[in-house]
């Protein structure tokens, strides 16, 4: 008997899921090369509608995760969904202060970036007002209940202190890990004080070396984590100095007990 077609299918229930039960299926079929064996051909076919079901229940178990919690962000990788490193990281903590009062400080933190960016690669200051992708952040916090403002935050003077130490590589890099399953996007990655580093500016008082050291398991050859703070500060001289941990592996290891939690409570 020579077999000339094979074909495969695969259906199942996910029942964690946008809506109950969702019940995808697939089927495959394929014509046979002479001589090629119909056992090792019917295992490839099987793996790839495998690989598509898995697939499918990553995206059904993200789409909910979305809808519930409005604080945790996914990234695009292929055919699958990455959870971000800042979600991974803080999925639990920022339930604690309210959602208007977690938007206002995310747009801050947006609009003093986008000037950093800006600053770094154009070497100027831009008005955030004057920027049209800024719009909604800048109305966030001139109407938001805190009050907050990009004005009062020591961005200039912390970027012009160490302007000469930084070495651009890259800014605002999308990056992703296949091993460990998670995306962000990264301030700067530049040779600070002429080590290649992980550079990022934060506006907020919450110092995590662990997000850098995630952003660092993407790239090769980084030498070092910095975390530069721009935010407001009462010191005489306006800003406080930049944080350098070289010590990556440790910060790392603490990200991946961090992933473990996330995927023990969200299954993804």
């Amino acid at each position: 008997m020579k077999i000339k077609e094979i074909s495969a299918s695969i259906s199942g229930v996910i029942p964690i899921a946008s809506y109950e039960n969702l019940r995808p299926g697939y089927t495959i079929s394929a014509e046979l090369e002479e001589g090629e064996d119909a056992n090792t051909a019917f295992k490839s076919i099987k793996d790839i509608i495998r690989l598509h079901f898995e697939n499918e229940c990553n995206r059904a178990k993200t789409d909910l995760i979305e809808k519930q919690y409005s604080n945790i962000r996914f990234y695009e990788v292929g055919d699958k969904k990455y959870p971000s490193v800042t979600s991974i990281l803080g999925w639990n903590i920022d339930w604690k202060i309210s959602e208007d009062e977690l938007q206002q400080y995310a747009s801050r933190g947006t609009i003093i970036h986008k000037l950093i960016e800006i600053y770094l690669t154009q070497n100027r200051w831009a008005n955030p007002i004057d920027l049209p992708e800024l719009e909604n952040d800048v109305t966030i916090l001139l109407s938001g209940s805190k009050g907050l403002t990009w004005k009062d935050c020591s961005y200039e003077k912390a970027l012009e202190s160490i302007r000469k130490d930084i070495k651009m590589i890259g800014t605002e890099e999308t990056l992703h890990n296949d091993e460990h399953l998670y995306a962000g996007r990264v301030d700067t990655i530049c040779e600070y004080e002429g080590k290649v580093s992980v550079l990022d500016f934060k506006s907020g008082t919450t110092i995590d070396m662990r997000q850098l050291a995630a952003y660092a398991a993407c790239l090769e050859n980084i030498e070092q984590l910095v975390i530069v703070p721009v935010g407001p500060t009462d010191n005489k001289c306006g800003i406080k100095k930049p944080i350098i941990c070289t010590n990556i592996q440790k910060e790392f290891k603490g990200f991946l007990y961090a992933r473990a939690k996330f995927r023990e409570r969200f299954g993804i």
